[in-house]
C-alpha cells in the first residue's frame, strides 16, 4: 500500500487517501533547473537594465526582479519542508545559500514558524497569519489598498520591522533550541551573499544597482506579490479542522500566477493537504483530488482579482 502522505507535518486536515508514492519522489534535477533559471532571470534582469539605461529598462527589471525574488521565497518555502533535495544536509545548504540569504533570510527560523503555521492555519498562534495581517479579512475596499499601497512604497516593510524589533510577535514565533547555531549560520550567510552580489556589481562598475536593483525591489514590489499571495492563501477564513477549506487553489495559469504564484504555489489547497509533495507535482495532486471529489469549489478560483474582490467587506 502506498505510504499515508496527507498530514506528514502533524497537522489536523480532514483525514485523505493516501497518494500514489511516485507524487512523493524529490528531484534534484528539477528543483536545481528551478533554481538555475530563476537566477538567470535575475541576471538577464540586471543585463537588460545595464545595456538600455532607460527609466522604463529600471523599472521593468525591478517588478521582473521582485517576482522572482518571491520564486526563490517560495523554494525557500520548498526547502523548509524538506522537498528542495533529496539530501537533508544539502537541502538546508542550496535553500539557505541560494533562495533565503539573498532575500536576508534565514531558511532555519522560517522554517520554524511555517511547520507551526500548517498544523493550524490562522488560529491565534499562527505566525503567517499574524505578521501578514490576514486575519481580519474582509476589510473595507478603502483598508485593502490602504494595505497594498503601504506594501509597494515600502512602508508596510518598515512598519513590520518596528514590530519585529519590538517584540510584537515574539510570542508566537517559535524559539530555536538552546546551542542551535543555524541562526549564526543563516546570518553569516546572508552578508557573504549579498557582499558577493554586491562585489560583483561593483566589478562591472555597477555597484549603485544593487540597491536600485535589488534592495529596492525587495522593499516595495515584493511585499506587493507576497501581500497578495497571502491573501490568497487563507485570508477571510477561520481555523478549521479540515484545512481544504479554509485554503484556495487559483486553478488557471496566467500572468497573475507568474508574478504572485511562482513554482506553483498557487495550488494551495493542494499543498496543505500534502505538504510533503513538491511543488512540480502538485498540479497532479490537484487532478487526482478533483477526481476525487476531494476539491471544494467555493475555494477553487480562476484568479487572484476575484479573490481580491471577495475579501472587501
Amino acid at each position: 500500500m502506498a505510504p499515508d502522505l496527507a498530514r506528514s507535518d502533524g497537522g489536523h486536515a480532514q483525514a485523505s487517501p493516501t497518494l500514489p508514492p511516485q507524487l512523493a519522489r524529490i528531484s534534484d534535477v528539477r528543483a536545481m533547473t528551478s533554481l538555475a533559471l530563476d537566477w538567470l532571470l535575475i541576471a538577464a534582469c540586471f543585463a537588460f537594465a545595464i545595456v538600455l539605461a532607460h527609466p522604463a529598462a529600471y523599472l521593468v527589471a525591478m517588478i521582473l526582479i521582485a517576482r522572482t525574488q518571491l520564486a526563490l521565497a517560495v523554494l525557500m518555502h520548498e526547502s523548509a519542508h524538506r522537498t528542495l533535495l533529496r539530501n537533508r544536509r544539502a537541502n538546508d545548504v542550496v535553500g539557505q545559500l541560494f533562495a533565503a540569504a539573498p532575500l536576508m533570510l534565514s531558511m532555519f527560523g522560517y522554517r520554524r514558524g511555517h511547520l507551526r503555521h500548517h498544523r493550524a492555519p490562522m488560529a491565534a498562534d499562527d505566525p503567517v497569519a499574524t505578521v501578514f495581517g490576514i486575519g481580519d479579512y474582509p476589510v473595507p475596499k478603502r483598508e485593502l489598498w490602504w494595505r497594498l499601497f503601504k506594501d509597494v512604497t515600502s512602508i508596510g516593510y518598515f512598519l513590520s520591522v518596528r514590530d519585529f524589533a519590538a517584540g510584537k510577535h515574539a510570542h508566537i514565533m517559535p524559539k530555536a533550541r538552546k546551542g542551535d547555531r543555524r541562526g549564526l549560520y543563516a546570518l553569516a550567510s546572508i552578508v557573504v551573499v549579498n557582499g558577493l552580489m554586491l562585489g560583483v556589481l561593483a566589478a562591472l562598475g555597477h555597484a549603485a544597482l544593487y540597491l536600485t536593483l535589488w534592495l529596492l525591489p525587495a522593499l516595495t514590489f515584493l511585499q506587493l506579490f507576497a501581500r497578495i499571495r497571502a491573501i490568497t492563501e487563507h485570508a477571510g477564513y477561520p481555523a478549521m479542522d479540515d484545512q481544504r477549506l479554509n485554503a484556495r487553489t487559483v486553478v488557471l495559469r496566467s500572468w497573475q500566477t507568474f508574478f504572485v504564484g511562482p513554482h506553483r504555489i498557487h495550488h494551495h489547497i493542494e499543498h496543505h493537504q500534502y505538504p510533503q509533495v513538491p511543488f512540480y507535482r502538485l498540479p497532479q495532486v490537484h487532478a487526482l483530488m478533483a477526481e476525487r471529489g476531494q476539491l471544494p469549489a467555493a475555494n477553487l478560483y480562476r484568479s487572484y482579482l476575484r479573490v481580491l474582490k471577495d475579501v472587501i467587506a
